[in-house]
């Protein structure tokens, strides 16, 4: 008992403890705060690039479509096509070789509204309609 009075009274005699502690909390407060504010804006940034990366990739698959459609009645004497298509969230422009009877290397552009551009590379057999070679453009 003795011994925690005198610890007691020791800390009664100690000044200027409680300014400091307060500054201390204040600053870890902000630095907190701060934080959280910074990890808000990170959000929001990671958010719109999604946005764009979405629209982009919407665009192409009407893109793709399109593409497929005007490959698979092209004449055979046709070797090469280029064309610009405008679409409500943007435009694809696509150019197309043809490699062999059936089988079209094809290269993909497309621009969002938002100037947000996304290409593509891709062989396309227009026999069995399918998709190989895929390969993004970065």
């Amino acid at each position: 008992m003795k011994r925690s009075f005198h610890l007691f009274v020791r800390l009664k005699h100690e000044r200027g403890v409680v300014f400091p502690f307060t500054v201390m909390c204040a600053l870890f407060m902000s630095a907190l705060f701060l934080h959280a504010v910074a990890l808000y804006h990170t959000e929001i940034q990671f958010f719109e690039e999604e946005k764009k990366w979405y629209e982009a990739d919407y665009l192409m698959k009407q893109a793709l479509i399109y593409v497929k459609q005007t490959l698979a009645s092209t004449p055979e004497n046709v070797s090469s096509l280029t064309q610009t298509v405008s679409f409500v969230h943007g435009q694809a422009t696509y150019r197309a070789t043809r490699i062999e009877s059936d089988v079209w290397s094809v290269t993909v552009s497309c621009i969002t509204n938002a100037q947000f551009r996304y290409d593509v590379q891709f062989q396309f057999n227009a026999s069995t309609n399918n998709i190989s070679v895929w390969r993004e453009v970065y």
